[in-house]
């Protein structure tokens, strides 16, 4: 079942891949990166955790500029505009688990 994980908390405050494996492989899973969540794709060893747990990170471009960085700091995943968010959880995936 397509999964998409959407992430809200940083990397200090969480490791999401624990939760994230016991619902989808890393085939059927999709990760959004919100909030907060978007540090989880600047960090090199969260990114790397999230890039062996998922097959596709987006990450909210509009979050990460709002916390100062830009886009081309990502560690992983791509910066997107929340119209492809949307469309991710509404049409691509089945069922979206907050984490």
């Amino acid at each position: 079942m397509k999964t998409a994980f959407l992430i809200l908390k940083s990397p200090l405050e969480q490791d999401p891949t624990h939760i994230m494996k016991r619902f989808a492989s890393a085939d059927d899973a999709s990760v959004v990166l919100v909030e907060d969540g978007v540090f989880q794709a600047l960090s090199p060893d969260a990114a790397d955790r999230l890039g062996k747990a998922a097959h596709e990170i987006l990450v909210s471009r509009q979050d990460i500029e709002a916390r100062g960085f830009d886009p081309s700091k990502l560690k992983a995943g791509r910066a997107v505009g929340y119209d492809e968010i949307v469309d991710l959880i509404m049409e691509r995936t089945e069922r979206t688990v907050t984490v």
